[in-house]
């Protein structure tokens, strides 16, 4: 039987349905981008002056400008200053004034003094919203495809986005910000696996290797530049997110997910579109292959509907999920901590943030022409490596080069780590995508996408440059090594084909046997397919047929991988070894 990665070979490979794949779909993370990231604008903090009736009133600055009115708040008082305070001589300010032209949701609703802890309260909530869309997002992916999903999700992101730019308070703008973040955290999870599923083994790693993410972030850049305005900057995220619903009219759903269905039927239109966009002819085989996945599946499945505990059973399959989901954590911790920190560095807000995204377009390409070449996990070893070294040279810096120059220079060094910090998540994308197979994709994808939004609400508390930056350093440097050294611990993946079902993929990772139980004709017995695989003594393939596996007078299966070993079936009188994995 062909691997459904050799029919992609056959029909084309990297063609004209794949191209449409990448503009149509992956596209999409472009404005999930610019609609995660505006809280980096919208959580930014003018310089402002105190109003208190008797001392500086709103009758005096209403016909000043900026720069007047700061030489006023300066001279009101003796000894001291009405700039950036919340109280003159034991009385709290009755309202405040926001120097500069930006409108942002601190000036908006006075998120200052008493409120101050607002700002990193609502990104993390938005992030809170992402983790629950994550967690739901791989089960809803797994359940009702991945097209349904990801269109859905993407939709109602442009709708809260349009909503949100009419918030009334702070509190409304919040509850806004989570239902956002969970249509972010649905849309993360489907948009690598979806389209990745319908790419050749030798192209698999280009999907997370095209920079959307930073191109969005820095088209949002010259957005907030140009806009200046937390309401506008919604609106426009909801506008421009239309065009991408666009190809849920054009794009099928993913025919690998449709075989593990059973609608055998539709997987193979879907290949004979593929076929026919890339010039070629669907080979004959294509039908046997759907229904090997189908028929394969359906006899593991047994009726059962895949969940996230389905990615603890067996410990190669435990240890996968366990060090992916680490490693996420802590790549979103450090990735959203220096992004929504960019205020804190020196110099123009507006070239922070196009300077921490820009980037990352040479780490992107670095990523791609190096995870082909020397693997998934050298790649990560190398970047993982960079970041810890940049963040412990924060630490250094931090603590004794002088203050104007230390500035400076930790800029820098966040930089260097950020950019390694993106392009080993590039990389990890890929290897996470090609760790699972078909039937539990999303649901890997998407628990190791939920332990990243922990490590982003987690995020500007924890890597909090202005008010704790040695510690924010030491955390970076000690999260980043912890990293390095758990990915020795992952297999790699480079040029395999990706497993269609969970047996596939408990077999391929299987290490050395500790426990063989042999069993002949006429043995009875019980066991759990996750921790076991099948060996025949005559060097037949044996394939174990579902999650708990019964058997009873087995007969040995002289047929390919994938028989049901509960079914009598004629066969000369042979052993086969039951190996615990």
């Amino acid at each position: 039987m062909a691997a459904i990665e050799h029919i992609f070979d056959d029909i084309g490979g990297f063609s004209r349905f794949q191209i449409l794949m990448i503009a149509l779909v992956y596209t999409m993370k472009f404005m999930i981008a610019w609609s995660t990231m505006l809280l980096s604008f919208a959580g930014y903090k003018d310089d402002y002056v105190c109003i208190i009736d008797g001392v500086f009133n709103q009758s005096v600055i209403q016909y000043l400008g900026d720069s007047e009115i700061r030489q006023e708040a300066e001279i009101s008082i003796q000894n001291g200053t009405l700039i950036n305070v919340c109280e003159v001589d034991g009385k709290s300010c009755q309202d405040f004034h926001f120097l500069g032209v930006k409108r942002t949701m601190i000036s908006e609703w006075n998120l200052i003094c008493d409120l101050r802890w607002m700002k990193a309260t609502i990104t993390s909530v938005q992030f809170g919203g992402v983790l629950t869309g994550a967690v739901f997002g791989g089960q809803s992916g797994d359940y009702f495809g991945r097209k349904k999903t990801l269109y859905g999700s993407y939709l109602l992101n442009a709708v809260f986005n349009a909503i949100a730019a009419y918030s009334t308070s702070w509190q409304m703008f919040t509850v806004m910000r989570f239902l956002i973040g969970i249509q972010i955290g649905v849309v993360l999870v489907i948009i690598v696996p979806y389209p990745t599923e319908f790419f050749p083994l030798r192209w698999r790693h280009s999907i997370p290797a095209i920079p959307m993410w930073p191109l969005g972030v820095l088209a949002f850049a010259g957005g907030a530049w140009l806009l200046e305005d937390w309401a506008h900057l919604h609106l426009a995220c909801a506008i421009l997110s239309v065009p991408g619903l666009l190809g849920y009219f054009y794009i099928p759903e993913s025919a690998r997910w449709l075989a593990t269905k059973g609608r055998q039927t539709e997987a193979y239109a879907v290949l004979k579109k593929m076929a026919k966009v890339n010039g070629r002819e669907l080979p004959e085989a294509a039908m046997d292959t759907i229904k090997t996945i189908a028929v394969t599946e359906k006899t593991s499945r047994k009726g059962k509907e895949y969940s996230y505990l389905d990615l603890f059973k067996g410990r190669a399959t435990t240890k996968l999920t366990v060090i992916f989901s680490f490693q996420w954590f802590i790549l979103s911790s450090v990735f959203y901590g220096l992004s929504f920190a960019v205020s804190s560095f020196a110099g123009n807000i507006y070239l922070n943030i196009f300077l921490m995204n820009v980037a990352e377009l040479p780490a992107y390409l670095l990523s791609f022409l190096l995870i082909d070449r020397i693997g998934r996990r050298w790649t990560c070893l190398g970047f993982f490596g960079i970041a810890s070294l940049a963040s412990f040279a924060c630490v250094g810096i931090h603590l004794k080069a002088p203050e104007e120059l230390s500035k400076r220079l930790i800029s820098a060094f966040c930089l260097a780590a950020k950019l390694a910090v993106a392009a080993c998540w590039s990389a990890s994308q890929t290897w996470v995508t090609e760790s699972y197979p078909t039937v539990t994709r999303s649901l890997g994808y998407g628990f190791a996408n939920t332990s990243s939004r922990v490590g982003a609400i987690i995020a500007p508390f924890v890597i909090n440059l202005d008010e704790m930056p040695l510690f924010a350093y030491i955390l970076m440097a000690t999260l980043n090594l912890l990293s390095t050294i758990s990915t020795y611990f992952l297999p790699e993946t480079r040029h395999k084909v990706m497993a269609e079902t969970v047996q596939e993929t408990v077999q391929e990772l299987s290490g050395p046997a500790d426990h063989k139980a042999e069993i002949t004709n006429g043995s009875k017995g019980k066991m759990s397919a996750y921790d076991h695989k099948v060996e025949s003594d005559a060097g037949r393939p044996v394939m174990i047929s579902g999650p708990e596996l019964e058997f009873q007078d087995i007969s040995i299966p002289s047929k390919e991988a994938g028989v049901d070993l509960k079914t009598d079936l004629e066969t000369e009188n042979e052993t086969i070894s039951i190996v615990k994995l």
